[in-house]
């Protein structure tokens, strides 16, 4: 039977740097965007930038990719549950390229 607080993944599984709960088992994650597709190589990119904030961050759903050559359902970003309000503000807030002063 599957275990629901696993969310389909094996712990090892998660990013490095996953935070865990008093337990020892990984945290809940929660749903940071839901795209259409693949974000045009963007969701990388944002799962780069989560990392840099230290951020852990994974994304779900780019199956299809290795099929048709794109994500066909989508691709969802996820993070800590407790880390989803510090990554929305890093969405809402992106710092400034290097050209930028």
């Amino acid at each position: 039977m599957k275990d629901e607080g696993s969310w389909g993944f094996r712990q090892g599984d998660l990013p490095e740097h996953w935070p865990t709960g008093p337990d020892g088992q990984p945290e809940q994650a929660a749903l940071l965007i839901a795209a259409q597709s693949e974000l045009g190589g963007g969701a990388d990119v944002l799962l780069s930038m989560l990392s840099s904030c230290e951020i852990p961050a994974f994304k779900s759903g780019s199956l299809g990719k290795v099929i048709f050559g794109f994500a066909g359902r989508g691709v969802d970003i996820y993070v800590p549950q407790s880390m989803l309000e510090d990554a929305k503000e890093i969405l809402d807030h992106p710092a400034p390229s290097g050209g930028e002063e």
